[in-house]
C-alpha cells in the first residue's frame, strides 16, 4: 500500500486520483461496506489496460499503480 500512498503525492493527478480510490476500496472492505468480491471487480476495473492507456503517458507511474492495485487484489 506504501506504492499506492507514494503515488498520492507523485504528483500526477490521474495516478494519484486511482490511487486514492483503489485505498477508499480497501477501507470501505475494512469497514464492512463492499465485499472482498466486490473490491476486487472494482479493483481490477481500475487498472484495465484499455482505461489505463487512454489517461497514462507516464509509464513509470503506470506500473507503480497496477502493481499497489494488484497488491490490495491479492488480499481478497
Amino acid at each position: 500500500m506504501s506504492v499506492l500512498s507514494e503515488l498520492i503525492t507523485s504528483g500526477n493527478q490521474w495516478a494519484a486520483e486511482r490511487a486514492q480510490y483503489a485505498l477508499q476500496v480497501h477501507e470501505a472492505v475494512q469497514n464492512g461496506q463492499l465485499s472482498p468480491s466486490e473490491a476486487k471487480e472494482i479493483l481490477q476495473d481500475l487498472i484495465s489496460t484499455e482505461k489505463l492507456e487512454e489517461v497514462a503517458a507516464d509509464q513509470q507511474a503506470r506500473a507503480a499503480l497496477v502493481f499497489g492495485v494488484t497488491q490490495l487484489i491479492s488480499l481478497y
